[in-house]
């Protein structure tokens, strides 16, 4: 239809040289520039609308969606600024094809290699499984490795919906502290470990990746002592940093990566890697477990990443998570090195954190972690819009130097 095509065209120059706030052209404006009629031209705008790209405002005209918010500015979600997603809109069609299809186990394959290409550029070699997310990868690991009773080693604090899953299974969670120094990799010299669970890079909630003179020394641990590691890396292609997979020489790495925390959680995707012993196992799990992943969105998601605009948008979220992280530094002496501040706070966290909500932003608890850390919050440096960021960070920490404490922004 001819509506659908000039949408198209243009949704591409509103996500390449539009701004949010920019006005655009009226309807009648509009028709006139297109050479179309008036009902065209509004089928045009309300096709825009839908994908999210454009506000249709009464009486005062149509503008590139803003998203500077009017409510709670969202520091607890990890994840990107909704306004860098609009270049997405394009690519949610669905293809009928996707309709009449099962894709194997192991996922559709043109998706898997595509997924294969971009995990090369991270060092990571392998084809991948397709699977639901990194949770699913979670929990076939743990089918396939973990028997009741076996000992899982975690970081603490770290995703409890891993240790969740474990626990599940029957396995005794030991936990550690993160793996920042040769103290930590003490810890993990046990000959009943059976899998180590760690996020090598950007670490939620504490920002911390591995340092580099550490990771040969993990790697020869678990060698050593037989235990796999259970690589979680949400976001290393943010950081710059390589995935420990990609040192893996003994194959003992279980990687998992998904596009939530760059694309958005609602795609529920991720590409796993299995040691070559527990492969054949984990597959048939799978297929026990879902027989298939939706062949509509692996299909969408397959045309989105073939995109150039899927290799752009990770170097403008890496630009801007770059951008806000030296801002905190030179305007609040703040050092940061991931995605997200773990911030000891004054008092119970869900008080602090309340307090903050009445000032209009949402942080994280940090009791999600465990009540270890009840005086700690999680803050997301990347979901804030852009032109929320300062003034939310500004607000954040004013409130923490408030109370007189130079030790408040806690790393370790």
């Amino acid at each position: 239809m001819q509506y659908k095509d000039i949408a198209q065209r243009l949704a591409e120059d509103i996500t390449k040289n539009r701004k949010p706030g920019d006005r655009l052209p009226g309807v009648r404006e509009l028709a006139l520039q297109e050479n179309i009629s008036l009902v065209t031209a509004r089928n045009v705008y309300l096709l825009l609308k839908e994908m999210g790209l454009i506000a249709i405002r009464q009486g005062a005209g149509t503008y590139v969606r803003s998203f500077s918010s009017k409510g709670h500015v969202d520091m607890a979600t990890i994840g990107p600024p909704d306004e860098m997603l609009l270049w997405t809109a394009k690519y949610l069609s669905l293809p009928l094809e996707g309709l009449t299809e099962y894709d194997p186990p192991l996922g559709y394959e043109p998706l898997r290699a595509k997924a294969g290409e971009w995990l090369g550029t991270l060092g990571v070699t392998s084809l991948p499984l397709v699977t639901a997310g990194s949770q699913q990868a979670l929990f076939l690991a743990g089918m396939a490795l973990l028997k009741p009773g076996d000992v899982v080693a975690v970081e603490d604090p770290c995703y409890q919906g891993a240790v969740r899953i474990f626990e599940s299974l029957g396995a005794v969670i030991k936990t550690i502290p993160a793996i920042a120094n040769e103290k930590a990799l003490d810890e993990l010299k046990d000959d009943r470990i059976s899998l180590l669970y760690t996020m090598p890079q950007g670490h939620f909630p504490t920002g911390l990746s591995i340092p580099p003179e550490l990771r040969e020394k993990l790697l020869d641990i678990a060698r050593e002592y037989g235990f796999y590691i259970m690589e979680d890396d949400p976001i290393s292609e943010l950081l710059g940093l390589p995935p420990l997979k990609s040192m893996d020489k003994a194959d003992r790495v279980i990687y998992t990566k998904s596009l939530s925390n760059t694309l958005g959680p609602g795609l529920r995707i991720g590409f796993s890697l299995f040691p070559q012993d527990i492969l054949e196992t984990v597959i048939r799990l799978k297929e026990i477990n879902d027989l298939s992943i939706s062949s509509l969105i692996q299909r969408m998601l397959h045309t989105l990443m073939s995109s150039a605009d899927f290799t752009a948008h990770t170097a403008n979220l890496k630009s801007e998570l770059c951008s806000r992280r030296s801002y905190l530094a030179d305007t609040f002496g703040i050092s940061s090195q991931g995605i997200c501040l773990w911030v000891e706070t004054p008092m119970p966290g869900r008080i602090f954190m309340d307090q903050l909500f009445h000032e209009g932003i949402k942080v994280t608890p940090g009791d999600i972690y465990g009540l270890k850390w009840a005086n700690h919050v999680r803050i997301s440096l990347l979901r804030p819009s852009g032109a929320d960021f300062p003034s939310a960070a500004g607000k954040v920490l004013s409130r923490l130097k408030g109370v007189g404490s130079p030790m408040l922004i806690n790393l370790l």
